[in-house]
């Protein structure tokens, strides 16, 4: 009887000390993915240039929507939106519907660049920005 008693008391303090361990493991998988979603939450400003050219500013959130601005060298607003991945890898539309440029790039640590293009006027170019 005090053979069994043991048994079932180890298996009792076994599953007591793995409980918290397991928890602890899904914990980390949240944290390490909410500190790499927000590596590049901020203000950022650039340029683009080519067929057309300006400047953009925008915020990007630490889920990494981007929202923001452009204004091109005839002083035309635009709105900015899209996305950025984890990985960095970004797209976003200036503009709405047809009249629409796309860009599409990269971005890593405190800088980012890529192209950029309006289908509906054939324009393309470059971009370029950093963090503030």
């Amino acid at each position: 009887m005090k053979k069994l008693k043991f048994k079932i008391m180890k298996k009792i303090l076994l599953i007591v000390l793995l409980i918290p361990l397991l928890f602890t493991t899904c914990k980390k998988e949240e944290d390490n993915t909410s500190s790499t979603s927000s590596q590049f939450s901020g203000s950022w400003t650039g340029t683009y240039s080519g067929d057309d050219s300006g400047v953009w500013a925008a915020t990007i959130s630490s889920t990494g929507d981007v929202n923001g601005n452009s204004t091109n060298a005839n002083g035309d607003n635009q709105t900015l939106s899209g996305s950025v991945t984890n990985s960095g890898s970004f797209s976003a539309t200036v503009g709405t519907g047809t009249l629409g440029s796309n860009f599409v790039g990269q971005f890593s640590g405190n800088s980012g660049s890529g192209t950029w293009s309006n289908s509906s006027v054939g324009f393309t170019g470059t971009w370029e920005g950093d963090k503030k």
